[in-house]
């Protein structure tokens, strides 16, 4: 008796199922190259419809806001002295910043509630909603002109963006992205493990007269250098750390000493992995980056810990007097700015507040390596992740005899 034929399709059909979970699974770990070249481009659509409706959002609100600060100096003056007019400008650039970010992460999760068909007219109408349709409407409105330059502008970041999914972008921006929000449930930990001995080591730096004198005396784009050779030096230390660590990780992915799948994915685990798989390049590329971006987030994050944790302690411990001692009365009256914003704040407090930022970034950069304390708290759980991440890795190349 022959076998049924709807049976006999069922396993490839399990097959392509258990690989769809798992290059989903590597895309939200942010490592999109390490899916198959042939299966990259899959769904490309379906995935790039987060990105454009954060496009789909973004572009009204910004050029909103554009439009409303390109007047004259006399005419902006005379808008920022009206108080609702500054609460409304306060409104669209929090929008701006937050309601795209939102719109894509909901549109992402409507489209794993979807089916096939469900995703494809989604995906098909936020493509349409960007190219034709909001260039037309934005014209209609006044914000933008002429409608051509309009329509071949976001075709260009339609294509874009594609470009981006397919080559793998998204995805690990996509990662970046949840990570950024994921460390700002470290703040506790790093305000009570890291904070303390970073400013023992700083604290008499900023309450020495001559740091206020150096940090009053370099001008602002000197100063950003400054930052930019600090910033170097702990870049060149991360990636010597960091393909140390890789190294050891292929190691461990060679001896099937990975940790097991995560639960949702515990179902696809194998017996044994491939016999001693090597990293490809793009692979080791994908792993370093990640690896990178989630240690460059935790140091950015404490800099601006330090950041402002010195410029509320110049202000409660510094009385003005003593900076005008230092400085004099000229320098003390010179208020800083950050990123164009005046701050009334003295410049010499908010120019020796980024310096020492930046030192504490290379400081921590290097203690996170060699520090064991750092290092358990901060740079092992990023290390325990990216080993699961391998771990998905070893059961996706079990469903690809023919390698990556």
């Amino acid at each position: 008796m022959s076998e049924d034929p709807a049976a006999q399709l069922d396993p490839p059909r399990e097959v392509d199922s258990d690989r769809a979970r798992l290059e989903a699974a590597l895309r939200h770990r942010g490592l999109p190259l390490v899916v198959r070249h042939d299966r990259r481009g899959s769904a490309i659509l379906r995935r790039a419809a987060p990105a454009l409706t954060f496009l789909l959002i973004n572009d009204p609100l910004s050029t909103l806001l554009a439009r409303s600060l390109t007047v004259d100096p006399a005419e902006l003056t005379r808008r920022l002295n009206n108080t609702a007019w500054v609460f409304g400008l306060l409104a669209i650039t929090v929008a701006a910043l937050v309601v795209p970010v939102l719109a894509g992460w909901g549109v992402s999760r409507w489209m794993r509630s979807l089916d096939r068909p469900g995703r494809l007219v989604l995906a098909g109408t936020v493509l349409v909603l960007v190219v034709p349709v909001l260039p037309v409407v934005e014209w209609a409105a006044g914000l933008r002109s002429p409608l051509g330059l309009s329509l071949a502008i976001n075709g260009g970041l339609t294509l874009f963006v594609l470009a981006g999914v397919y080559a793998g972008a998204g995805s690990i921006l996509a990662w970046a992205l949840r990570r950024a929000f994921n460390q700002l449930g470290k703040v506790g930990a790093m305000a009570t493990q890291a904070l303390p001995l970073l400013v023992l080591v700083v604290l008499f730096a900023f309450f020495s007269t001559e740091m206020w004198q150096i940090a009053d005396a370099l001008p602002r784009k000197q100063l950003w250098l400054v930052v930019a050779s600090l910033s170097a030096l702990s870049v060149l230390f991360m990636i010597a750390t960091l393909r140390d660590e890789l190294r050891g990780m292929v190691d461990e992915a060679s001896s099937a000493s990975l940790p097991a799948l995560p639960a949702r994915l515990a179902d696809l685990a194998v017996e044994s992995g491939p016999d001693a798989v090597r990293l490809s390049r793009r692979e080791r590329a994908n792993l370093m980056l990640v690896l990178f971006l989630a240690q460059a987030l935790q140091i950015a994050l404490l800099a601006v810990l330090v950041f402002c944790l010195f410029i509320g302690l110049g202000e409660l411990a510094v009385e003005d007097e003593v900076i005008i001692s230092w400085l004099g009365k000229e320098a003390f009256e010179q208020t800083g700015t950050l990123f164009g914003v005046h701050l009334l704040l003295p410049n010499a407090l908010v120019q020796l507040a980024i310096f020492l930022a930046a030192f504490s970034g290379l400081y921590f950069t290097a203690s996170t390596a060699t520090d064991p304390l750092y290092r358990k708290a901060f740079f092992e759980p990023l290390i325990a992740e990216v080993r699961v991440s391998l771990a998905v890795r070893q059961a996706y190349l079990a469903r690809h005899a023919d390698g990556p």
